[in-house]
């Protein structure tokens, strides 16, 4: 793709624009496929894309709705966009995070960052009845303009989404992107790894061209960004079960085990060594920390080891870090 933002879009390009806005603003419109094919082709469909709509909004400036916050419990205000903004907005989130990166087209508002400290939990309650229930360790960002476009930076996050087919809910993470379908969902997202479970509803998991239909019961891991995602089964009374004091596993790699023992513990756990089996079952997170991890080690059969401000796992048969 060439890169050409600076290029003023033709009197042909700027039409076509337009009309893609008026299409996109009918609650009817169906064809997103080809409209994130069009404003892919070149950034420049993009920014006469974003002129059309701003056209649109100074038109409708006198009836917009009354400022309203993106989430709860935040108290800010500030503009709401029209509906056709929101119409479109995930087509738009599909096309820029392949042209440009997520979220850096200027809507008005900065996005903001809400993070959570390894051991801390932090439900967000968006504007729509969704809401996202972030684990330790983790790190989103919402634009208050787009507020059903979310990115996961890393760490771990329960997502309970109300459905709209018309603005459906995007989850981006890398470059990876998650579109609902009506949905609660869990996704694990650490340096490239990636692990989805679904509990209700479906998700489309969309690497990049090719897509990927996850059903309630259906789970999806990837060991790295460029590794094939590996499809599985998952019991939907387990997904998230984080919230509740438990944390369930078949056949997880430890590495993978000692960052969610990073994330609920608060306090940093590493492995150490090499040949660990894969773990299947369950471990209960409640009591302390090293309640925690004395009821883990002989299932994990691995010991910890304290070491600075958190623990080393290493082969229980082998020698202490």
């Amino acid at each position: 793709m060439t890169m050409e933002s600076n290029a003023l879009p033709t009197p042909e390009i700027a039409e076509a624009a337009r009309l893609w806005a008026i299409r996109a603003g009918d609650p009817g419109f169906s064809d997103w496929d080809g409209f994130t094919q069009w404003l892919e082709e070149s950034p420049t469909h993009l920014a006469a894309y974003e002129a059309a709509l701003a056209q649109a909004d100074e038109a409708a400036e006198l009836l917009a709705a009354e400022p309203r916050p993106a989430w709860q419990p935040q108290q800010e205000t500030g503009y709401r966009p029209p509906r056709r903004r929101w119409l479109a907005g995930a087509a738009i989130a599909a096309a820029v995070a392949g042209v440009t990166g997520w979220g850096l087209i200027d809507r008005g508002h900065a996005p903001e960052q809400i993070a959570t400290a390894p051991g801390e939990r932090r439900t967000i309650e968006l504007a729509d009845g969704s809401r996202i229930l972030l684990n330790g360790n983790t790190r989103v960002t919402i634009d208050r303009d787009t507020p059903r476009h979310v990115e996961l930076a890393q760490g771990e996050a329960l997502f309970e989404v109300k459905h709209d087919e018309a603005n459906p809910f995007l989850v981006v993470t890398g470059k990876t992107r998650l579109l609902d379908a009506g949905t609660v969902f869990n996704v694990i997202a650490e340096e490239g790894t990636l692990d989805v479970e679904v509990a209700e509803g479906a998700v489309i998991y969309q690497p990049g061209a090719n897509q990927v239909r996850l059903d309630a019961g259906d789970g999806l891991s990837r060991a790295r960004a460029d590794a094939v995602p590996v499809l599985r089964k998952a019991n939907t009374q387990n997904v998230g079960g984080w919230r509740t004091g438990a944390l369930y596993y078949d056949k997880a790699p430890l590495d993978r085990v000692a960052q969610d023992l990073t994330r609920n513990l608060g306090r940093s756990v590493t492995v150490e060594g090499s040949g660990f089996a894969p773990y299947t079952g369950a471990l209960m997170l409640n009591g302390s920390a090293e309640d925690v991890l004395a009821r883990a080690a002989p299932l994990l059969g691995v010991r910890f080891t304290a070491q600075g401000k958190g623990w080393v796992m290493s082969p229980a048969n082998g020698s202490p870090p």
